[in-house]
């Protein structure tokens, strides 16, 4: 009720009024003890980031969040966020988390905060014979454009670990289809591998269409322009976000409250 009373006795800083209310919604959900709401905080932080959700993520990856569930969605999430200072945190995710999927989202989190750093890590780091380990550094390179990997994620594609198998899948669905795509070979059922295991003869015929790429220049070529049309996209995405926002805020009855 006092966002309500506020937004119709300062109808100017009803923005700011609102946004005041989202982060206190989503600082009580991180703070529950219910890790599902510990969830939506971070995937919700992604669009809407804040420092002091962020120091509480980091805080969390770093010693007193005991759900490794949480922890992936947190190291994801900063991950999504980008910002350079996080990836100190996540590269100490890497050498503390004992959990094997959280390390490897935190692999392709570093990838997406800083891709250079990424690879002097990964070029340079022991390795610590987890294949969880092993799909993290192989997804995350892909995802920047780099295809020396993907034996590795063909591997993990055909192994008997479901979720290996299936994040496997959803690496090669994000990152090689749209390479595939863009150069005239991706096959026509590619739509609707995506969120799932691939069956053998999937794996193959997609392997045997990814050795078609040839050479890493011409990988790199291709992912320069996906990068570029990925770009528009999360532009437009943004635009069409504020549109929305713009929308409710002007027709959404005040009397809503502070929720």
């Amino acid at each position: 009720m006092v966002a309500a009373t506020a937004a119709v006795l300062f109808p100017e800083q009803t923005p700011l009024i609102r946004e005041g209310a989202v982060r206190r919604r989503l600082l009580r959900q991180i703070r529950s003890p219910s890790p599902e709401l510990r969830k939506q905080a971070a995937w919700s932080s992604i669009e809407r980031p804040f420092a002091e959700l962020e120091a509480l993520m980091v805080r969390g990856l770093l010693g007193d969040e005991p759900e490794a569930g949480v922890r992936e969605a947190y190291v994801y999430s900063l991950g999504n966020i980008g910002a350079k200072r996080h990836f100190a945190a996540v590269e100490q995710v890497l050498d503390r988390d004992t959990s094997g999927y959280v390390r490897c989202a935190a692999w392709l989190a570093a990838a997406r905060i800083d891709p250079d750093h990424f690879r002097m890590l990964a070029a340079t780091r022991n390795e610590t014979g987890d294949p969880w380990d092993g799909l993290g550094v192989a997804q995350a390179a892909l995802s920047v454009g780099d295809i020396k990997g993907l034996d590795v994620l063909f591997s993990q594609a055909r192994c008997r670990n479901d979720s290996r198998q299936t994040a496997a899948a959803q690496a090669l669905r994000k990152w090689l289809i749209p390479l595939l795509d863009a150069t005239g070979r991706a096959p026509l059922d590619a739509q609707t591998l995506d969120g799932q295991a691939w069956l053998p003869e999937q794996i193959d015929e997609i392997e045997r269409r990814a050795c078609s790429l040839g050479s890493q220049a011409v990988a790199d070529d291709v992912h320069k322009w996906i990068k570029r049309s990925a770009q528009t996209h999360r532009t437009v995405n943004r635009i069409n976000g504020v549109r929305r926002g713009l929308i409710k805020l002007l027709f959404e009855d005040a009397s809503e409250g502070d929720l």
